[in-house]
């Protein structure tokens, strides 16, 4: 069973689009994202699609999505510890996790900030392309950037996840479009 085809069926439940077939500039393109692009690039990575590569793969653009593994939330699948602290870096005051999960433009605010700070980091450090993409989207995934390329399995909460190598190679397919 393919990473992906994991992820979609444990979170069947919560009656997501198959994203399958889908691929950042599906999500790029898409009037509910594309209202909330910054036009950002950090070394030669767009922000925006790669933002949208990772919304595509954690929830399929459903900004009410909640794991029921990890109860991660919305279109980024933020976990909740990271909503009070993420929330006042970019709004300058904290919101709940469900003023979070009601409202996708508070998200996008969120996500995006969060998104610049993890791109300037790893640009500041020398990375480009597809190892400093890939090093975000392990953040994003693990916290860890240095993980990127790890191959071991993930769990959480019992479950079993795809490992970080797998995942970040996702995203970095769906950002080049494929």
């Amino acid at each position: 069973i393919s990473p992906k085809a994991l992820i979609d069926a444990q979170l069947g439940t919560l009656k997501l689009p198959s994203t399958d077939q889908l691929t950042a500039s599906d999500y790029q393109s898409s009037g509910d994202l594309a209202q909330y692009d910054t036009g950002s690039r950090y070394g030669d990575v767009s922000l925006d699609k790669l933002r949208n590569s990772i919304i595509g793969n954690e929830s399929g653009g459903n900004y009410q999505a909640v794991n029921p593994d990890s109860g991660a939330l919305g279109y980024g699948q933020v976990m909740p510890e990271n909503v009070p602290s993420w929330s006042r870096a970019a709004l300058g005051y904290t919101i709940s996790t469900q003023q979070f999960l009601a409202d996708p433009a508070l998200q996008m605010q969120v996500i995006n900030h969060r998104f610049e700070s993890m791109l300037k980091e790893q640009v500041s450090a020398g990375y480009k392309g597809e190892t400093l993409a890939r090093r975000v989207a392990s953040i994003w995934y693990s916290g860890q950037p240095q993980l990127w390329n790890n191959t071991n399995s993930q769990s959480y909460n019992g479950q079993s996840y795809p490992s970080i190598s797998n995942y970040t190679l996702d995203i970095w397919k769906r950002y080049q479009g494929g």
